[in-house]
Formats: C-alpha cells, sequence, structure tokens
C-alpha cells in the first residue's frame, strides 16, 4: 500500500505542479506587466516544456539526476527576472515565486528530506540572486519570501510525511486482518473439506457396508461389486471440487445410475455451473435417491431441474410411503440433517417435504455468485489515508496561523480600521482548527457540527476583511484572505471535489466582494489573481489528494483482495492435500481392504465375520460423521442408530458435565462401544457420565470381546466378562 501511495504521489504532485505553473505563468503573461514580454513568453515556455518532460522522466525511470536537473532549470528561471517579472509590489507574487513555491511544495513526492533541504535552500538563495539583479534592494528581495518558502517546503514534507504514516499503519492493520482472515478461510476450508469428504463417505462406503452388514445382501453379487468399486473411485477421488465451470446435466445422470431406483427426467439438456455446485447437487440427489430405494418402498422417482437467473433447482420427487419428518431425530446424521448440511456448505439451501402415504419431495438449491471485494480493507485504507492527511493539515493550519499569520498580524496594527476583529477572527479560526483536532484525535466525525462551523469560518473571515484599511485589502496585511480557507479545508475535507471548490471559492468571492465594495486594494487585479492563485491551488490540492487517496482506497482494496485471495487459495491447497493424504492413509488400514474384497469377489458378505467387520466399520463412520458436530454424545448416539438398526434394543444415558475433548481422546473413549455394538444381541446398555476432570463410557451387551489396546492419550479400558455378556469400561483422566 505504502509503494502504490508513493507512485500514485509522485504522479499527482508532478501534474499539480504543471497545471499550476502553467496557468500561473499564463495569466502573468496575459496581464502583468512585463520588462520584455518576448523574452518572458520564450522562458515560460520552455520551462512549463521542461516540467512536463521532467515529469514524464521521473515516473518511468526515477532517476537520480533528473532532480539535480530540475533545481538547475527552476534555477535559470529565477535568474531570468530581469526580463520576466516587474518589481511592483502591487503586482503580487510573481509567476516566478509561484513556481518556485509550487516545486518546493511537490519536492517531499520525489527527493529524501536532506536533498529536499538542499534543493529548497538552493532555489531560495538563486531566487535573491535573481531578485537582486532585477530589483536591487526592492519588493522582490522581501526579506520573508525566502523563509516562507522554506516553510511551504516543511508543511508540504510534513503533509507527505502524514499521509504516508497513514499508508504504513494501513499496511499494518491489513497485513494483520489479512492473516487472521487467511487463517479463518483455511480452517474453514479444511472444515468444508472434512464435511464434504464425510458426506461421500456417507453416501458410498458407508452405506454399501452398512448394507452388508446390515445382512441385506445375503451373497456375493454383480450389482455389489460394482458398487464398491465405485466407491474405492470415490475415496481415491480429490475430496476438492474440480476448477472451472461444468455441466450438471450429465453428472445427475450418473449419480442416478448409481442407485436402484428408475427415473424420469425433466431437465434442459445442458446446464453449465461452477463445478463445486455441479458435484454437490450430484451428489445430494445420489443420496436422496439412495434413500428412495432403502426406504420409500417404491423404485420409482422424478428428478426436475430448472434454472433461476443464478439459482439452480433439483427436484427429487417420488411416491412412496413418505414419513413423519417431525418424527425423525434432528440429531440422525440421515437425509435430513446430511442433505440440508451439504448445500449449506456451498451457500445453497435444501428442503424435504414429506407426509406418509403422499411420497417425499427434495428440493436442492444452489446460487453461484462471484465473491465480493472486501469493503473493510477500502474502509481500513481510506480511514487512514484520511486520518493522515487531515492531522497534516491540521499541523499546518496551526503552522500558518501561529508562525506566519500572528507576526505579520501584530506587525501591521497600523493597517486596520480596529485591531479586535483582528484578535477575534484569529482566535476564532484557532479554536476551529483546535476542535477539527479533538474530534480526530478521538476519531469522531464532526456531524452536525460541520455547518456552523463552516459559517463560523465565513462570519470570522467577513469580521477580518471589514476591520482591514481599503488601501490594505488583499495585501500582506490582510492575512485572512487566503488563510480563512484553511480551516475550510479542514471541515470540508471529506466533501466530493465540487462541493469542497464550491465552499472555498465562496469564502473567496465573498473577501473580493467585500474589496471591491471598498473601491481600493493593496493589490492590482493581475496581483490579486496571482496572490489568491498561490494558496487557492494549494488549498484545492488537499482536496484533490483526499479524492486521489479516497480512489487508491477503493482500488488498492481490490488489488489487495485479490492478491489475498490467491495466498489464501494457495494455502487452502496445500492444507487441503494433507488432510487428504492423511483420510486417505487412515482408510486404507480400514474400508479400502473391505471394499477391495467386495469388488473382486474374495470376500462373501454372508460370511459372518465379513458383515460384522462391514458393520463395525460403518459404524466407526458414522462415528465419525458424528464426531464431525464436535459435541461429545452426539458420537454416541451415531453408534446407538447402527446398533438399532440391527435389531438390538439399546439403553442410553448421560449424565454430567462433558468438557471439550480433542478428536484422538474422543476416538480412544468410543472405539470399544462401537466394536462391541456393532456385534450386540438382544439387548445392550450404554452410558456416559462425566465431571470436569472424568468421562466414562461403558458398555454392558452380549457380543464379540473386543480386541485389547494400549492405555494412551489419558484413557483407560477395561474387560470384565460374565457368561457371554461384556461390560466394557472407557476412561479419561483430565490431570494424566
Amino acid at each position: 500500500m505504502e509503494q502504490r501511495l508513493l507512485q500514485q504521489g509522485l504522479i499527482y504532485a508532478l501534474g499539480l505542479r504543471i497545471v499550476v505553473i502553467g496557468l500561473s505563468s499564463s495569466v502573468s503573461l496575459a496581464l502583468a506587466p512585463m520588462p520584455d514580454r518576448a523574452i518572458a513568453a520564450l522562458v515560460i515556455a520552455a520551462f512549463t516544456a521542461w516540467s512536463v518532460l521532467y515529469a514524464v522522466l521521473m515516473v518511468r525511470t526515477r532517476s537520480k539526476a533528473l532532480p539535480v536537473a530540475d533545481v538547475a532549470a527552476v534555477c535559470a528561471i529565477c535568474l531570468t527576472q530581469i526580463w520576466t517579472v516587474t518589481p511592483d509590489p502591487r503586482a503580487g507574487a510573481t509567476w516566478v515565486l509561484i513556481a518556485i513555491n509550487m516545486v518546493v511544495i511537490t519536492y517531499p513526492w520525489q527527493l529524501g528530506r536532506p536533498a529536499l533541504a538542499g534543493a529548497t535552500l538552493t532555489i531560495i538563495a538563486v531566487y535573491y540572486v535573481g531578485a537582486t539583479i532585477a530589483d536591487p534592494g526592492g519588493w522582490l528581495v522581501d526579506k520573508t519570501l525566502g523563509p516562507w518558502t522554506a516553510a511551504e517546503a516543511a508543511l508540504s514534507w510534513g503533509l507527505y510525511r502524514f499521509v504516508r504514516r497513514g499508508a504504513r499503519t494501513s499496511d499494518r492493520i491489513i497485513a494483520r486482518a489479512a492473516e487472521l482472515r487467511r487463517a479463518a478461510e483455511i480452517a474453514g476450508a479444511r472444515r468444508a473439506g472434512e464435511r464434504e469428504y464425510l458426506a461421500a463417505l456417507h453416501d458410498t462406503a458407508a452405506a454399501t457396508l452398512l448394507m452388508v452388514g446390515s445382512g441385506i445382501v445375503a451373497g456375493r453379487e454383480p450389482w455389489l461389486s460394482a458398487q464398491a468399486r465405485r466407491d474405492l473411485q470415490e475415496i481415491h477421488r480429490s475430496e476438492d471440487a474440480a476448477q472451472g465451470a461444468t455441466d450438471l446435466i450429465p453428472l445427475l445422470r450418473e449419480a442416478a445410475g448409481h442407485t436402484q431406483v428408475r427415473v424420469s427426467w425433466r431437465t434442459p439438456e445442458v446446464l453449465v455451473l461452477p463445478s463445486a455446485d455441479a458435484v454437490s447437487l450430484s451428489r445430494g440427489v445420489r443420496e436422496a435417491l439412495t434413500n428412495v430405494a432403502r426406504h420409500a418402498g417404491t423404485d420409482r422417482a422424478e428428478i426436475r431441474v430448472r434454472a433461476d437467473g443464478a439459482l439452480v433447482t433439483v427436484e427429487i420427487a417420488d411416491e412412496g410411503r413418505g414419513f413423519q419428518i417431525n418424527s425423525i431425530n434432528p440429531q440422525r446424521y440421515g437425509v435430513t440433517r446430511s442433505l440440508i448440511e451439504r448445500m449449506t456448505r456451498i451457500g445453497g439451501r435444501a428442503r424435504i417435504d414429506s407426509t406418509p402415504g403422499h411420497g417425499t419431495t427434495v428440493t436442492l438449491t444452489a446460487g453461484h455468485d462471484t465473491p465480493a471485494e472486501d469493503s473493510g480493507d477500502r474502509e481500513v485504507i481510506a480511514t487512514s489515508f484520511q486520518r493522515g492527511l487531515r492531522w497534516a493539515v491540521i499541523v499546518m493550519s496551526l503552522a500558518i496561523l501561529t508562525l506566519l499569520d500572528l507576526p505579520r498580524m501584530l506587525a501591521s496594527r497600523a493597517s486596520y480600521e480596529q485591531f479586535w476583529p483582528q484578535l477575534v477572527t484569529w482566535s476564532g479560526l484557532v479554536a476551529v482548527v483546535l476542535v477539527v483536532a479533538a474530534a480526530t484525535w478521538r476519531d469522531r466525525p464532526l456531524g452536525r457540527w460541520r455547518t456552523p462551523l463552516i459559517v463560523l469560518v465565513f462570519a470570522l473571515a467577513a469580521l477580518a476583511t471589514w476591520s482591514v484599511r481599503p488601501e490594505y485589502l488583499l495585501g500582506p496585511a490582510h492575512w485572512s484572505e487566503g488563510d480563512a480557507g484553511w480551516p475550510l479545508v479542514l471541515l470540508m475535507m471529506g466533501a466530493r471535489v465540487p462541493v469542497f471548490a464550491v465552499v472555498l471559492l465562496a469564502q473567496y468571492l465573498m473577501t473580493f466582494g467585500q474589496a471591491a465594495l471598498a473601491w481600493d486594494a493593496a493589490l492590482s487585479v493581475a496581483g490579486a489573481i496571482s496572490a489568491t492563485w498561490a494558496v487557492l491551488t494549494y488549498q484545492l490540492a488537499i482536496a484533490m489528494i483526499a479524492a486521489v487517496l479516497r480512489g487508491m482506497a477503493a482500488s488498492s482494496a481490490r488489488a489487495l483482495h485479490a492478491a489475498e485471495r490467491e495466498r489464501t487459495a494457495e494455502a487452502v491447497d496445500r492444507h487441503l492435500h494433507e488432510d487428504r493424504t492423511g483420510r486417505l492413509a487412515a482408510l486404507a488400514a480400514t474400508a479400502v481392504p473391505l471394499l477391495e474384497g467386495l469388488a473382486s469377489g474374495g470376500l462373501d458378505p454372508g460370511d459372518e465375520s465379513v458383515r460384522s467387520a462391514c458393520e463395525a466399520e460403518a459404524a466407526r463412520m458414522r462415528r465419525l460423521m458424528a464426531e464431525d458436530t464436535g459435541l461429545f454424545f452426539h458420537e454416541l448416539r451415531a453408534c446407538v442408530e447402527e446398533a438399532e438398526r440391527n435389531g438390538v434394543a439399546v439403553s442410553f444415558t448421560e449424565f454430567g458435565t462433558f468438557p471439550a475433548l480433542t478428536p484422538p481422546v474422543r476416538r480412544r473413549l468410543i472405539e470399544p462401544a462401537i466394536a462391541a455394538l456393532a456385534t450386540a444381541q438382544g439387548r445392550a446398555r450404554l452410558s456416559v457420565t462425566g465431571t470436569r476432570e472424568t468421562v466414562t463410557v461403558s458398555v454392558v451387551a452380549a457380543c464379540l470381546q473386543p480386541p485389547p489396546a494400549p492405555d494412551r492419550d489419558g484413557v483407560r479400558r477395561s474387560t470384565v466378562a460374565d457368561g457371554d455378556r461384556f461390560w466394557i469400561q472407557a476412561t479419561w483422566q483430565g490431570d494424566q
């Protein structure tokens, strides 16, 4: 952000220099008397051309030799004053003086502090040499001009430093915010990847193993082998949806082909969606059709697809037995929960409508809006920029009022009809600046106080002008003529440039109107224009800087957001790859051998040991799905559901307070219950008790004796046999 600010600031500073010097020199050439107009025209044309060339080369090359050449060119025009300016006090600020002031004002964006000081002092010294040659001992050699030029350079450098500090502040804030967002997105992506992986297991491997474990398949079947092969492909497939776009319709037909349901279709021929949406919809359809085959009591369904702008809706309707939705336990990881969660992960929706005896309709809706830029970054950048700029103008305004205007006012007491209006005006303007400073310090907008303060500034400016003697109007003694505009700059800084300019110009026009009514002034028309232009352009420049910074905030936020998305995507890919590798390694030792055996026909689904192994693995997968909720007893309920599917009457009780447990601890606590309930017969009792330091899971059931396992992760296991029944217990002790 800071580098972008420096680049944009340089372009703006050089452009402002060209505009101000070009206009002020042209006005002087047209209206002001000059010793030799031909030479003056040639010098003005040459210096304007050089300013344009210098700006182009500086932006493109940033050569360190260019500022040296520019200082030489500025010094050269200072030495031409004998031909290009007229030493007339009524002429006001000469175009040469305006030029050197504008040059030193823009140098902070081009030079470091030592080089800025050296260039400013060199230009001031050469200016005095040229002024002495043109007007020895006269007005052009006014001793206050040098300090004022040096003060402008210092104030401009301060403005530059404040704005740059604002950029650095925004860089730090945004970097920290981006780091937090990236961590959150990575965690969210890993969580979403895990959930999608679990949902895929629910639809594929878990369903297949559950059918075998429940005894639905009596022996080796060709369709079971094909299903197991498809499940293996799903396990080895990347959990991440492919990038780009995908035609949804073929995916839906493929998903329907993996079920035993005959489907009638009402879809468009082609419907291209982002791949993540298409894959999620197809998996949702497969899950819905699987539930039709298992629970609806019919082998027919209809799939309807329609697109409405950015939304795509898929309906899966059957005329089966239906069910009472309210009777379904909300904690069950069935179609009502898994479908809803799957669609929520992609920003979509799932709705299930069913009535006993009248079938079921599952409605899946997905949208595909593009991610928007983060407006928070834009606000942070804009706030930091504007705060830095506002502090710069506050310091500048106080410096001008106290170090320049106050001494000038005190030294010009004879120039005023009455002196008290000058004191009141000066004190009032300082007070307005301090009010803005207090609001800036507290990070509070002025709100409804802005308009009264603007009216106050206008009233003070009119009061000060009213007390100036006519012959001194618009001259050095009339300090408020231009400097009353600085509090207005502060008050209008957040406004649009046209509004800012109208308010500022209104103050100048009011002052000029008062001078015109007095029929006298210290300056000629050309002098008044030159003097006003010198100050007004600097004040309008603040409005332009504020506008540029606001624009930079928006464009920078877009650029930062794009870069952040790219970095986040790379980090997400890396972490998801690690997660996939770990998950595949875990499945390779358990589910994969069973599916490979079923796919090849090497394992007989009618074999009791095969059924038990499949039942245990299906229960383990269901436990993983419940574990995803992060709630301990949900995992236990998933185990109970699997046992009840096999006709086991399970009494489940829970009591106490359950602390947050890590996944390894939860797994070691629940593994004995999984093994026992998977092979239980008749009746079983499952209980879980907890305190802040201890959790115990115990099972009493007629089942196969679970294999011994070492104590680990603070979990101790024990088994007590009583005939064909076993009391299996696992206890976690927090202080171990």
